[in-house]
């Protein structure tokens, strides 16, 4: 870094002199000069001119405003003593650079007086630099607003529950969303370069190379419902494809967009899309200057137009403005310089024809001004290619984002995020169609307002608790809510995703999918799927007693003839006992835990039946009350065949069971076995709970409800023996 500071009597002009001209500049003539000069002090950029040890040499009107000094206490000053700030800094490496390396460099610099951003372009030749600032603070505005909404729509492309997927013209997926990825199974950076070929069956494969084939010869969009297997399970959804067109609008591809409709089928056309309101400014100062006459004569050009046009300096020279500009005809540009007073200032788009031939679209601000008394016109022209590229991106950006955010049929919102002194809060900025459709709220009505002002206090916080959790960790979340809305209650699978700029989250974008009649109807196939598992392990359970019987009735058949009928007899008896059951189950299948048929009931009777039924071995009964109940006949086995057979099967055979009556409305079945622990007593009644490694688990269960069928209530105690004891309550006892 050049430090030498030593001292030379800094010039001190009253306003403007030729002393304060730059070095390249004092070596033209005077009527060169004085024109290049009166530009230089006329122009909107800020101009500066530093020898080769740093010392202002020149300042014009706009650097004096920008650098907030006085120029005539600049010039000859060292750069660093007038801006101490600026050491180590962008702006003293690029001075540096240029110095040394004597190609131009540039840097941003912010002024905070002014509030204002600045592009300064530095230029060394032998006698120094020269330093040029630009206002590019639109620019900036306009760069942070297309970067935040690009950072809102990728976030709301990641996070919608469509599949959203690009395929080049070979059919490779370009990209997939996360929704898209989990179709197929696959994270999204394993499905890109995969084909339909990788992911789907053969017959789906072939009908989606149909369909992209025949989009990328006519270039229209399609949609359709579509049904395609994937890993063996069959999916509907309603596809929608278009054409993936370039910059100069050539198809490279498909873009498509798929929502799954197997629950629901078709409802309304989804279209992927984003909503951008970028307002597009071209720059507001040019890279080239041209001073012409009335006429359009040039008189003079700066190096910029001699980079740009390809021409030199003398043939510029020597042409007429209109030899170059094509996009303006002569007839308009004499229009307009016939039109202006001096002090005026007009703005036109043009187009430059380079001297290879090439073109590239202007933006041109024109002053009328006197230079030596004469009229004339300073033409500052600004290259805009990438500008107008940049446009039409935004244009289609924003269309796409309108059609997503009006087609989809997820409700979508959109909150932004305060920091106030009480903490953080959340206020509504937008709603999409679908979510005032199913909500009820309207984005006019809500539009500032908190959750709460909107919702009330208590739904309004339960809301605010998940964009709380949403800020807190930086990151999507999902979760699952019911909500009591003025459209009515719904329950809805949220996503919530923030959109973070430089750390901050400033606005969070929620996608609320309605899954009610989803919920509904999963819960109620949970419940018959028990139902269902239950009742098979009813049957299975129950007919295993007159199966038992039967087979062994047919064994002593064949060992013992002389009882032969009565062994056949007993097996007719189990089979139709298992018929019974069979249809009994299937009663109890269909209407519930209803007892039918109630009718008087002797216990004696119905309790030497089903021990008939039960392989009792040397255990023994004994009736304690020979009463009549009220009941029904064929539930009413099931309780007593369960009991007879768990009292057996939980002994060593050698048991005593008892069945009588404690009082007026309470009957029991008692044994004298090992008993059941209190431990277990609690939930010796629920399906599956079984103390024996070939049990089933299901009888005690099937006693319960058969019990509360009947009206009754059961406990389970312990027996005066120390067995287990099992009371029903409730038991309407005649006699």
């Amino acid at each position: 870094m050049i430090r030498d500071r030593s001292s030379t009597h800094p010039l001190r002009p009253t306003r403007f002199s030729a002393d304060m001209i730059s070095p390249a500049v004092q070596n033209l003539n005077d009527d060169e000069a004085l024109r290049r000069s009166t530009v230089l002090e006329r122009v909107s950029e800020g101009v500066v001119a530093l020898d080769t040890n740093l010392r202002y040499t020149y300042v014009n009107d706009r650097a004096e405003q920008i650098l907030d000094a006085d120029r005539a206490q600049l010039i000859g000053r060292h750069v660093w003593d007038a801006f101490p700030e600026s050491e180590e800094t962008a702006a003293e490496d690029a001075l540096d650079l240029a110095l040394a390396t004597q190609e131009q460099q540039s840097f941003e610099r912010y002024d905070p007086g002014l509030d204002r951003w600045f592009e300064v372009r530095v230029y060394p030749d032998e006698s120094g630099l020269s330093l040029y600032f630009t206002d590019i603070t639109d620019r900036k505005a306009s760069e942070e607003e297309l970067a935040q909404k690009n950072r809102q729509l990728s976030a709301l492309i990641e996070n919608t529950a469509q599949a959203v997927y690009v395929k080049d013209r070979a059919g490779r997926y370009q990209f997939v969303n996360e929704a898209a990825a989990d179709l197929v199974g696959l994270p999204p950076e394993e499905a890109v370069g995969k084909r339909a070929e990788d992911l789907f069956d053969a017959e789906s494969a072939a009908e989606i190379r149909r369909i992209d084939e025949q989009i990328l010869a006519d270039g229209t969009a399609d949609s359709y419902e579509a049904t395609r297997f994937i890993d063996g399970t069959k999916h509907v959804f309603l596809e929608n494809r278009y054409p993936h067109r370039d910059e100069d609008g050539a198809i490279v591809g498909i873009v498509g967009i798929s929502r799954e409709i197997t629950e629901r089928k078709r409802r309304e056309k989804t279209l992927e899309g984003s909503r951008q309101r970028l307002k597009s400014l071209f720059e507001n100062l040019p890279d080239s200057v041209v001073i012409h006459d009335a006429e359009g004569h040039i008189l003079d050009v700066n190096e910029q137009t001699v980079d740009e046009l390809g021409y030199t300096y003398r043939e510029l020279r020597s042409m007429n403005v209109a030899d170059f500009e094509v996009g303006l005809s002569q007839e308009e540009l004499r229009e307009t310089w016939r039109t202006m007073e001096v002090g005026d200032r007009a703005k036109k788009s043009g187009r430059h024809r380079r001297k290879d031939g090439s073109s590239f679209p202007i933006e041109v601000w024109v002053d009328k001004t006197e230079i030596g008394g004469e009229k004339r016109f300073i033409a500052l022209t600004r290259d805009v290619t990438e500008q107008l590229q940049k446009e039409r991106k935004l244009k289609a950006l924003t269309e796409e984002y309108h059609a997503l955010l009006e087609n989809a049929e997820d409700a979508i919102f959109f909150l932004d995020v305060e920091e106030e002194e009480s903490g953080t809060e959340f206020r509504f900025e937008r709603l999409n169609p679908y979510h005032e459709a199913a909500t009820g709220l309207d984005s006019e009505s809500v539009r500032g307002k908190t959750p709460r002002e909107v919702l009330g206090p208590d739904l309004g916080a339960e809301l605010e608790a998940n964009y709380h959790r949403c800020v807190e960790a930086g990151a999507p979340i999902s979760y699952q809510e019911e909500l009591d809305m003025p459209a009515g209650p719904r329950i809805w699978q949220t996503k919530l995703a923030p959109v973070v700029v430089d750390g901050t989250v400033t606005r969070i974008v929620g996608i609320a999918r309605d899954v009610t009649a989803q919920v509904h109807r999963e819960e109620k196939l949970r419940r018959k799927n028990e139902r269902l598992d239950e009742f098979a392990g009813i049957v299975a359970h129950d007919l295993r007693n007159p199966l038992n019987v039967a087979q062994m009735r047919t064994t002593l058949s064949v060992e013992d003839p002389d009882y032969e009928e009565l062994h056949r007899r007993k097996v007719h008896e189990a089979l139709d006992r298992m018929e019974d059951i069979i249809s009994d189950t299937l009663v109890l299948a269909r209407r519930g835990n209803e007892a039918e048929s109630l009718e008087p009931v002797s216990v004696t009777d119905i309790a030497d039946q089903c021990w008939d039924m039960v392989e009792t071995n040397a255990a023994s009964l004994i009736v304690d009350d020979a009463c009549t109940i009220e009941g029904d006949p064929d539930r009413l086995r099931h309780v007593f065949e369960n009991l007879f057979r768990n009292a057996v099967e939980h002994s060593e055979g050698d048991v005593t069971v008892r069945v009588g009556r404690a009082d007026d409305a309470v009957l029991y079945v008692e044994d004298d076995g090992p008993g059941v622990p209190p431990a277990r007593r609690e939930t010796a009644f629920k399906p599956g709970e079984t103390s024996r490694e070939q049990g089933t688990g299901f009888g005690l269960s099937i006693v319960k409800r058969i019990a509360e069928a009947h009206g009754w209530g059961v406990r389970l105690t312990e027996s005066p023996d120390g067995g287990a004891r099992f009371e029903f309550t409730g038991v309407e006892i005649r006699s």
